[in-house]
């Protein structure tokens, strides 16, 4: 008996001294090189659907496919309460497909076995544990799933607390985000200048490869490259397509983000870009810059780098900067028009040059004169 609780002390001091991973991914898979020491397990998985996050994916190894896909369908319906906090559900595969088993009833067992276990955070589910042997019966799984209970309420805790940290990451990183935009609204009225500082922030935002604002001239209805970041984009800057074509097209017109993680099986996707400048878009995130009633134009996140898929962080960060971007470029034309008009009505003069106003107070037209008009 004391052989046992020193055991369980020393996992429990191993699993809180090498798990320290803010990230859940991380998380996750240094749980899983502690669980495979320990329960000699030959494939871990974790499905993580927590309400309060915006994760929701099975993080798995070494688990055969099929089996990935039937618990990703299957385990978000799985009753996950106070109730059954210590329910397991064993399943097998038979004909290439998962079964669920009894442990009272099915005294033959497919192979592989598996196990799933809820991970639940004061009667709230954060997921399931999933665990898969080889060589098993049931009647040994289940003799092997007394211990490993006994260790997932501290699995549960530690995961839930890297979402936790997730989340506060997210927005420390977002306010981070606004702040940037902003000052680049203040330092600069140079509208292209303002925009290619935007943009700028995007891939590095969203660990992209490409970047790309599309203005949008609806007298032609077409879109411009007006600001690009990546070596493709430079190549596009100031070409033209028609508006109603390619999945910006489709952002423009239903007036909402488009995130698309397969491109290239896509009904709107304009594949002319790609074979005229030899890339191949594999995922992308198109949001409209509007506001009010006027259109802008579109912003263009292309090719996830870290993942192969765009998720709904990147959604809103995309979305919160488009926004900025509509304003920032309508009360830009706005100056303009009043700079415009403030000269021809006002003054009687189509441009700067020559113009003899004194500048000791503010006037609409103050930042289109050089610095020798100042003085004049």
């Amino acid at each position: 008996m004391v052989r046992e609780d020193s055991r369980k002390y020393e996992m429990n001091l191993s699993l809180l001294e090498t798990i320290v991973a803010n990230d859940a991914n991380q998380q996750c898979a240094k749980i899983r090189n502690w669980l495979k020491s320990y329960c000699h397990f030959d494939g871990i998985g974790f499905l993580l659907q927590d309400k309060g996050s915006t994760r929701n994916y099975f993080y798995a190894e070494a688990m055969p496919m099929n089996i990935v896909q039937d618990l990703v369908e299957y385990l978000p319906r799985f009753d996950q309460t106070k109730d059954n906090e210590n329910d397991v559900l064993f399943f097998g595969t038979k004909g290439g497909k998962l079964d669920f088993l009894d442990l009272q009833e099915d005294s033959k067992s497919p192979e592989p076995m598996g196990l799933a276990i809820p991970l639940i955070i004061n009667g709230r589910s954060i997921g399931n544990l999933a665990l898969v042997k080889k060589s098993a019966t049931i009647q040994s799984l289940a003799a092997e799933t007394q211990t490993l209970l006994s260790f997932i309420p501290l699995i549960s805790h530690l995961i839930n607390n890297s979402i936790i940290q997730e989340q506060k990451d997210k927005k420390i990183r977002m306010l981070n985000l606004y702040q940037s935009v902003s000052s680049s609204l203040s330092y600069t009225t140079d509208i292209r200048e303002l925009l290619t500082m935007i943009v700028g922030l995007i891939p590095i935002e969203l660990h992209c490869e490409e970047c790309s604002f599309l203005s949008y001239d609806g007298n032609n209805n077409e879109f411009e490259f007006f600001s690009v970041v990546g070596e493709t984009g430079n190549k596009l800057l100031k070409k033209r397509f028609p508006a109603n074509r390619g999945i910006a097209g489709r952002a423009l017109k239903e007036r909402k983000t488009l995130v698309v993680n397969n491109v290239q099986n896509h009904p709107d996707f304009y594949c002319s870009i790609d074979k005229n400048n030899n890339f191949k878009t594999k995922s992308i995130i198109a949001a409209p810059a509007i506001s009010g009633d006027e259109t802008v134009g579109v912003i263009e996140a292309i090719n996830k780098v870290e993942t192969e898929y765009f998720n709904i962080e990147d959604d809103q960060i995309i979305s919160a900067i488009a926004d900025e971007v509509a304003l920032a470029v309508k009360n830009s034309k706005m100056f303009d028009y009043v700079a415009d008009s403030y000269c021809k009505i006002r003054q009687g003069q189509n441009s700067c040059e020559g113009c003899k106003r004194p500048l000791k107070s503010w006037t609409p037209c103050v930042r289109n004169l050089n610095l020798d008009c100042i003085y004049n």
